[in-house]
């Protein structure tokens, strides 16, 4: 009985160790579900919520009663890409105006400004779950499930709790699931007739034939000279990361909210000869942003030497593959072809620094479609992604 009973522990502590050592599922990535009162909307990665700094954005569609089918918060949106207005209406007693440039947003009735803005995620204006739901009356929640976590937007026609909803949703979220990770990995169909083609042998070894996701930082010492930079990017549909002294950050605050409201990311370049001098640069930036913009950040850029002591403290910090500085003489090809010989043999993610001055603006636009073309896709850079 005994050898048994030792046995069945080795058994199980085989299967507990086997586990460990075995990929998460998707199921237990961070899979944000939303539903609007007691329907769930369809889960795909360009409609997920993201957090912002402190603040989760959901994209502003599902606001909308006309987009969303069945599904009535009397709110009404629309949205002017020229302009970057985007607008809130409900009935005619309340008019919310947020504008994506200017990083503003506004009662458009009664003239007051709120310490809130959106911003640009996937092509699409996202907007905080907070201010809207407090705007204009309706609640909203924020629940961990076994499957990721789901985001419920709720007005006086809600019927279920919270608690219950989960429970008579469970199937469903399950199918949304099942959905979402086939529109990852689709499974040809069988019965489909199949054309045969020849497709010439790629090495593995080869960078080009995978593609390298990739993230952009622009180094921000002034501040002053980013509007290239900041066209080009939004020419091209790209975000990227803006490390900005706290000097950077105080003097251009107008800069700060474009960035922010197009959809990039900030963080604090903070490089102090020893640790407490840096914290005092990345906590004096974090008040200049809060003062300023209304968010704080965890990114950073620090000395090499001190990374991992801030790391360990939670500040998410840069460590480049490569950092390049444009010269005044160079063509924006040239530079373009010589980054892309400096990154070659990359397979692994690349985090490329460059500094924010009017020489990087003017060869950023061919750097970046020479990036695409090379299967080196830029990423967005989240706090919660780097």
């Amino acid at each position: 009985m005994e050898k048994k009973h030792r046995l069945l522990i080795r058994l199980l502590t085989a299967v507990f160790c086997l586990a460990l050592l075995l990929p998460l599922p998707v199921s237990a990535a961070d899979l944000y579900f939303t539903s609007v009162n007691d329907n769930l909307l369809p889960l795909t990665p360009d409609t997920m919520p993201v957090w912002s700094g402190s603040q989760l954005y959901v994209p502003y569609t599902i606001f909308d009663s006309s987009t969303n089918s069945g599904i009535d918060l009397g709110l009404y949106c629309s949205y002017n890409r020229d302009t970057g207005s985007l607008a809130f209406m409900y009935s005619t007693s309340k008019f919310l105006v947020f504008n994506v440039k200017t990083g503003t947003c506004r009662d458009e009735l009664t003239g007051e400004t709120y310490s809130a803005r959106a911003i640009m995620r996937n092509g699409r204006p996202y907007v905080p779950v907070n201010t809207v739901c407090s705007f204009f009356g309706l609640e909203w929640s924020y629940t961990s499930i076994s499957q990721g976590y789901l985001v419920r937007i709720k007005s006086d026609a809600v019927v279920l709790s919270d608690a219950k909803f989960i429970d008579a949703a469970s199937g469903l979220i399950n199918r949304r699931l099942r959905e979402y990770n086939q529109s990852l990995n689709p499974t040809p169909d069988p019965a489909a007739p199949t054309t045969p083609s020849v497709t010439p042998p790629q090495n593995e070894d080869d960078p080009s034939s995978a593609s390298v996701r990739t993230y952009l930082a622009f180094l921000c010492q002034a501040g002053g000279e980013l509007d290239g930079v900041l066209d080009a990017l939004d020419s091209q549909g790209k975000y990227a990361l803006f490390l900005m002294t706290p000097q950077a950050l105080e003097e251009n605050s107008g800069l700060v909210r474009r960035i922010l409201g197009t959809g990039h990311s900030i963080g604090i370049l903070a490089e102090g000869d020893d640790p407490q001098a840096t914290r005092a640069l990345l906590e004096a930036g974090n008040q200049i942003l809060e003062q300023n913009a209304h968010i704080r950040t965890t990114l950073a850029r620090v000395p090499k030497d001190q990374r991992a002591l801030l790391e360990s403290e939670g500040w998410v910090c840069w460590n480049e593959t490569l950092s390049l500085s444009p010269t005044d003489t160079v063509g924006a090809g040239t530079f373009a072809s010589n980054t892309l010989r400096r990154l070659e043999g990359r397979t692994r993610t690349t985090y490329l620094t460059l500094p924010g001055t009017a020489n990087t603006g003017r060869v950023l636009t061919s750097l970046l479609r020479q990036l695409e073309n090379n299967h080196f896709v830029v990423s967005t850079p989240l706090e919660t992604r780097l």
